[in-house]
């Protein structure tokens, strides 16, 4: 039988992808910049694309750092994709559709940047935007659910052997569709793995960023099914980047931003897709890693390596909070703080985390 507290730190944190859209002028790369903060410096940009990989800031894992007196840190980590395509032309505008759904496909989430902020005489609308970005999205699943229903309409009228759950299911997608809902209102649909296959936009969980100038008011809108919205000064959140953390503060105070652009957007990220963090420590490294929440604990050791979820014997879970006031794992254990728990555990945020298996 092996241990793992985290023996191999060469194995990758897999980042969840977000892709982040908007109209042309919407500020979307100024958001994007400003969530990249200290790895804007590190964006790659291939083919319209650019991408940034952000640390997950979490107090937590310096802590377990000093309490395992760990080598390195590991957090969790965000990939934000800043996406460039004009919907808004007609010329070539379904090549720019066709791009945008091939490299929407892999994101786990969407971000969708809405101007509220005066543009060259230009008066916001945001609500306009808004609902011509998500209308796009529809339209984009609407065109796909239709050419395979109609394929596997064909295929059965031949007496040809198709998956009538895969019938149901992109009948009841069309008809979503079709009233302008998104995929995402359907738990049924998120949670099937025919319907994740397909990538669909309006599946996925949404964010509105609302992208407000220094001198506009925060505006209220009416959110597409399923979607979250936040206000973010983008310009100025870019310029307080490029601060100092103590100056960045001071101007912090004075425009009444009572959080920094970087960790709101991760945050409510992992709001919209619903993950927690569980974490692993010892001399080599202490080390986030998120999941979706309810997830087992044998799962659980999937994330870390597949051998470990075959051969999963059991886990040892201590509770961060236990973990902190009892100073060190050995004295979690003398006070009864560990706990044995088997592969149906479902594990909880912040669950520090011993995983034992055979190989």
């Amino acid at each position: 039988m092996k241990s793992w507290w985290l023996s191999a730190s060469a194995i990758p944190n897999s980042a969840m992808k977000i892709g982040i859209i908007g109209l042309p002028q919407s500020g979307k790369t100024t958001i994007f910049r400003a969530a990249a903060g200290e790895a804007a410096g590190q964006v790659e940009e291939k083919g319209g694309i650019a991408r940034a990989v952000v640390k997950v800031p979490d107090a937590r894992l310096k802590v377990l750092s000093d309490i395992f007196s760990s080598a390195k840190i590991t957090p969790a980590t965000v990939q934000y994709l800043d996406l460039s395509f004009d919907l808004r032309e007609r010329e070539g505008r379904g090549k720019e559709l066709e791009r945008m759904l091939h490299e929407l496909k892999p994101a786990d989430a969407l971000i969708m940047v809405v101007r509220n902020f005066e543009l060259a005489g230009l008066s916001p609308e945001p609500q306009a935007d808004l609902d011509i970005l998500h209308e796009e999205l529809i339209l984009s699943d609407l065109a796909i659910v239709e050419r395979r229903l109609e394929r596997l309409e064909k295929e059965a009228k031949k007496g040809a052997g198709v998956s009538q759950e895969e019938l149901t299911e992109l009948r009841e997608a069309k008809k979503l569709l079709e009233e302008g809902r998104p995929l995402r209102v359907s738990k049924a649909l998120q949670k099937s793995p025919i319907m994740r296959g397909y990538g669909f936009l309006s599946i996925k969980p949404l964010l509105v960023v609302i992208n407000t100038g220094e001198e506009n008011a925060e505006v209220e809108l009416k959110l597409p099914e399923g979607a979250d919205a936040i206000h973010i000064k983008g310009r100025l959140e870019a310029d307080l980047a490029e601060l100092s953390p103590e100056e960045a503060e001071v101007f912090r105070e004075e425009y009444g931003l009572e959080e920094p652009a970087l960790p709101l957007l991760i945050r409510k990220s992992f709001e919209i897709l619903d993950l927690i963090c569980f974490f692993t420590g010892g001399e080599k490294e202490s080390r986030a890693w998120p999941i979706p929440r309810g997830t087992t604990a044998q799962k659980a050791a999937g994330t870390i390596h597949s051998d470990m979820e075959r051969g999963f014997i059991r886990a040892e879970v201590v509770a961060y909070d236990d973990l902190v006031r009892a100073g060190s794992y050995q004295a979690a254990q003398k006070l009864g703080k560990v706990r044995l728990e088997g592969k149906d555990y479902i594990v909880k945020d912040g669950d520090v985390i011993i995983f034992r298996f055979s190989v």
